[in-house]
């Protein structure tokens, strides 16, 4: 007799002595008395490598779980049993050990189908997904589940199949049992190891790299699908990759940090094995291990390979989500169980397994689901500070490491700023320790402001400061100009009219705007650094150009809901602000308390540095020697508002011939015109240049505003 016998026999005994009985008994008697009828095997005698206990009686716990979902069994909160009358009817037909367990499986998937269309009783009995993109990747897993763990076809190609034996063993010779060694990329050795693999061997592996990398928030979009392909691109008849798969790459499901990162070899070498294991067993095997997730567990537990806590539940979740939840780190999992422990007070059905974590996470959880009437989300509030500062006995490995307390992006997944150069000080002709200072600003706070008066070089250093970022990178800058007419559809999204090619008449299509596409990018590539350029953005109503958003430089770990949408939007940690704002327009103290808050703000004024000098250090790198960066700081010295001061841009230009005139007379002049209008202002007497060349250049206080030009 099988094992697999024994526990269909010993199920059926169990069931057989609670319908002899007019009262409930105690699960351990229930235990007794299957066991009395059928004993362990050799094999069942042994311990299960997550908790000491033997497999037969785990097998029997999870079996009689199965028996409750389906109806014919009923557990109470104190941990006794008893036959329903659905069981009794069951058993009248004398039904065969085997068969019964088939029929109770297949009833009890019924159920669970049921309950995932109720939300308000799956609260009770599953983990629900946290948001959209988790239930995104939730249902992408499911097709790994499905076509290739019960079908053992292939993920990608429908009509091939790859899950065999022989394919897992040549996965494991090209891969899981290669040393790791330093040097090349990722993708480079993947390529050089698979460079003889069949094209079977090639496609599973395709499939077992996407399946690890679904749920993951780093890598990014673009790399999940940049090593998915290069694998595919080595078949000699290349496949796709499903839309369905695909899709799923935009999402993530938990943030593993740099400890998947760094051990890839190791996570999926288990992955691999897994899979080794798995494809060789028997039909009813699978389908008990795919039905019971505590089975699962045992199963993942028991793969070779290194420990890799976060990995083996990370394959715990992908098949078993409801089960598992999307906290992956076992000592964020501890300090939940330890801090929300009185959720259960009491002891539940659920915890009926002695000294099993799992067990008593999921009890936790679907408690918190039923007192908060949705899904209990651990790492944003109001839960995440309750739990996250809780001591943990258990201490990571460095493979396990998730990024501290966060599912969103930390610097451990983004590529830090580079330091400043001395050759972009130099072509900027600012100081580099100033340009240093600033850039780290910009890391640190994500939204800043340059402002000053015109001239001061505020976009172009903007733009060339998110360049030195992104430069050689799959990073990129997104430049808007705000305006008294910049609407939120205009920069966020909104519904815009579209011609119809057939009849001409008009539709609205939802249409994203810079943010929306660069916040799509940025998701999709949480390693690389994207720019939101925003010049005058003092010219745009803040409130309404942001609108929701605002909420959102604030407060980047947060979910709102957009306008013309109901997916929740976050704003990705690896976008920075960049908005630049003419003090001549507006002065600083003008803004609102709220802007202010959101931004930090950078001065660039003609009279002090990294400006003040630019002028003067640009001429002498064109070797120049006229009077430019002289008539400069006459001309700001006769002009007393600090905000309407003239920067050097006007002059880092070639003025042969009548040039230097032109500046002055139909840009600079204009500009001093506007800031002086209705004051009856001579210009030329004031700010003309023979003026500024007849005067020695000023003290302060000769150069006051109004001061005699004879002087």
């Amino acid at each position: 007799m099988s094992d697999q016998q024994r526990q269909d026999e010993r199920l059926l005994a169990g069931l057989r002595f609670l319908a002899a009985r007019s009262e409930p008994a105690p699960r351990k008697e229930v235990w007794d008395a299957a066991l009395s009828q059928v004993p362990m095997s050799a094999t069942e005698s042994t311990f299960v490598p997550s908790r000491p206990e033997p497999r037969g009686r785990n097998a029997f716990w999870f079996g009689t779980s199965t028996l409750g979902r389906a109806g014919l069994l009923q557990k109470s909160g104190d941990g006794l049993w008893s036959i329903t009358d659905v069981g009794r009817r069951v058993l009248a037909d004398d039904p065969d050990p085997t068969e019964f367990r088939k029929e109770a499986t297949r009833a009890a998937r019924e159920v669970t189908k049921a309950l995932r269309a109720d939300r308000t009783a799956r609260l009770s009995v599953v983990i629900l997904p946290p948001d959209a993109g988790a239930e995104r990747i939730r249902d992408a897993s499911l097709r790994f589940r499905e076509r290739g763990l019960r079908q053992l076809s292939s993920v990608f190609a429908e009509h091939r199949s790859v899950w065999r034996p022989d394919v897992s063993a040549e996965l494991v010779r090209c891969f899981a049992e290669q040393e790791e060694v330093a040097g090349d990329s990722f993708l480079d050795k993947l390529r050089e190891q698979f460079a003889d693999a069949s094209d079977d061997a090639r496609l599973l592996m395709a499939e077992l790299v996407a399946w690890q990398l679904l749920p993951l928030q780093s890598p990014g979009e673009r790399k999940k699908r940049e090593r998915v392909q290069a694998l595919l691109d080595l078949m000699r008849e290349p496949v796709l990759i499903p839309a369905e798969v695909d899709q799923a790459f935009r999402s993530w499901s938990f943030n593993p940090g740099q400890g998947m990162a760094q051990g890839i070899h190791n996570a999926l070498s288990i992955v691999i094995r897994l899979v080794d294991r798995w494809v060789g067993l028997a039909d009813d095997e699978r389908d008990s291990l795919l039905e019971d997730p505590w089975a699962w567990r045992d199963f993942v537990a028991a793969v070779p390979g290194t420990a890799f806590p976060t990995q083996r539940n990370e394959l715990m979740y992908l098949v078993h989500p409801e089960s598992f939840g999307e906290v992956i780190s076992a000592v964020d999992r501890e300090r939940i169980r330890t801090v929300f422990r009185g959720e259960v007070a009491g002891g539940t059905e659920a915890i009926e397994v002695v000294d099993d974590p799992d067990r008593e996470f999921l009890d936790i959880t679907l408690a918190l689901q039923t007192k908060e009437n949705g899904p209990a989300v651990y790492y944003r509030e109001p839960l995440r500070s309750r739990w996250a500062t809780a001591p943990a006995t258990r201490v990571e490995s460095a493979d396990e490491q998730l990024s501290p307390i966060t599912d969103r992006p930390s610097t451990g997944d983004r590529t830090s700023f580079p330091a400043v150069t001395s050759s972009l000080a130099s072509g900027l002709h600012m100081p580099e320790r100033w340009l240093q200072d600033t850039v780290d600003l910009i890391e640190r706070r994500k939204q800043v402001i340059l402002y000053g008066p015109p001239g001061t070089g505020k976009t172009f250093l903007a733009q060339a400061l998110s360049k030195h970022v992104t430069d050689g990178t799959d990073g990129e800058t997104t430049i808007v100009q705000f305006h008294p007419t910049y609407s939120y559809e205009d920069f966020f999204e909104g519904f815009r009219p579209v011609a119809n090619d057939d009849s001409g008449n008009l539709a609205f299509t939802l249409r994203k705007g810079p943010l929306r596409r660069l916040a799509d990018a940025a998701a999709a590539n949480p390693e690389a650094n994207y720019f939101l350029v925003i010049d005058e953005i003092n010219r745009g109503n803040i409130a309404k150009v942001f609108g929701e958003l605002y909420f959102l430089l604030e407060y980047r770990d947060s979910e709102i809901s957009l306008l013309y949408s109901d997916e929740p939007f976050t704003l990705p940690s690896n976008i920075f602000v960049i908005g630049t704002m003419n003090t001549a327009d507006r002065s600083i103290a003008m803004l609102d308390a709220a802007m202010r808050r959101r931004f930090a703000f950078i001065e660039l004024h003609p009279e002090r540095e990294p400006v003040q000098n630019v002028l003067s250090r640009w001429a002498a790198t064109k070797g120049l020697r006229d009077d430019r960066a002289d008539l400069l700081t006459r001309l700001n010295a006769q002009i007393q508002d600090h905000d309407a001061k003239v920067g050097p841009s006007f002059l880092m230009r070639d003025l042969a011939g009548t040039g230097l005139q032109d500046v002055w007379r139909y840009e600079i002049l204009p500009l001093l015109a506007e800031h002086h209008y209705g004051e009856g202002v001579d210009l030329e007497a004031r700010y003309g240049l023979a003026m500024l060349r007849r005067r020695t250049t000023p003290t302060p206080a000769d150069g006051a505003e109004g001061a005699s030009d004879d002087d």
